[in-house]
């Protein structure tokens, strides 16, 4: 094949435009690898700065650093997984319900402050973003 306006051989295209996806699932991996460094290192003064307890902290880390590794290996595979692309945009969708439902009665399980909100919504957005981008990218990897 010759791209007729370089006049130079041109690759051949995968059948799948893949390229979305693949940022999607690098760039929540990124973010996501981040907020679990920050989650663990600072938990006990993320606790008094928004009023969520430590634990949740360091469970939200732990998850997070799992779901970041696995991201970032569906991302950087010759084919992206599907089914990888599938679970992290129900798992982004879990995640802002979740958000959505500590925004709505967090007073009534944690202490949390109006940074507390501010991280939670914060994280929300994000997630909500990040799922929109990867489903957004499966359906154009068609």
């Amino acid at each position: 094949m010759v791209d007729e306006a370089t006049t130079r051989p041109r690759t051949p295209r995968a059948a799948g435009n893949d390229e979305l996806l693949r940022f999607a699932l690098k760039l929540d991996g990124t973010v996501s690898g981040l907020v679990a460094a920050l989650s663990m290192l600072g938990a006990s003064a993320l606790d008094a700065l928004l009023g969520l307890p430590a634990w949740l902290h360091w469970a939200q880390g732990v998850f997070l650093t799992l779901y970041a590794a696995v991201l970032w290996y569906a991302g950087t595979r010759p084919a992206v997984i599907r089914a990888i692309g599938v679970s992290a945009v129900v798992l982004n969708a879990v995640w802002a319900a979740g958000c959505l439902a500590i925004i709505a009665v967090g007073k009534a399980w944690f202490p949390i402050t109006p940074f507390g909100y501010a991280y939670v919504v914060f994280l929300g957005v994000a997630v909500m973003v990040f799922g929109a981008l990867q489903y957004a990218g499966l359906e154009r990897a068609k």
